[in-house]
């Protein structure tokens, strides 16, 4: 994917949390598609659409599919993905499928799981609360330890980058955040996980 493509899309993820105004982890998926008119349902799997989600539009509602059999963070990582390829106009315009990431991914599929990951597990949260492993990002954001894995190899470039909060969106997403931060490092605290 190219960095100019990333961009746009890390850009769009942090407006969309500014616009709807999330403040707290995890992300209510669900919640957020309903606030933007958009619906999820739940399908068994076929021969037509054997992946793990997909979108169409139902009698002029656009519709987000997730797999029944998935685990509840993949299915909260594929109604993401599906929000994102939505909200980055994909959807009537390419042939989409959504599983289980790859590197050999294409452009748009790469996007899409650029904006479900940010969304799920924004990097200036996970920064302020000092997060680096798979399992406390898995637990913190309600995503499978493979999404979570993938998410905590790309914080370590950030952190070695050190460079948080220079965008003026993310300033204003972590300023959202600010209060569930502070409750979580007291919990954290209070728990013996700080």
């Amino acid at each position: 994917m190219k960095y100019s493509d990333y961009t746009v899309t890390r850009n769009l993820t942090w407006e969309i949390m500014i616009r709807e105004e999330i403040t707290k982890l995890p992300v209510m998926v669900g919640d957020l598609c309903k606030q933007m008119g958009i619906h999820i349902c739940l399908y068994n799997r076929s021969a037509e659409h054997p992946y793990d989600g997909f979108t169409t539009r139902v009698q002029d509602v656009l519709c987000i599919f997730v797999a029944r059999d998935c685990t509840v963070e993949r299915q909260r990582f594929t109604a993401a993905h599906e929000l994102g390829h939505i909200l980055l106009g994909h959807v009537g315009k390419y042939e989409l499928v959504n599983r289980e990431p790859s590197a050999r991914d294409n452009p748009i599929e790469q996007a899409a799981n650029v904006f479900a990951s940010r969304l799920l597990a924004p990097a200036c949260v996970l920064w302020a609360l000092n997060l680096h492993t798979p399992e406390e990002i898995a637990r913190l954001c309600n995503i499978s330890y493979q999404s979570a894995s993938f998410r905590a190899a790309r914080m370590e470039i950030l952190y070695k980058r050190d460079k948080f909060l220079t965008s003026p969106f993310e300033q204003r997403v972590y300023d959202q955040f600010k209060p569930f931060i502070l409750k979580t490092k007291i919990k954290r605290f209070w728990t013996g996980l700080e």
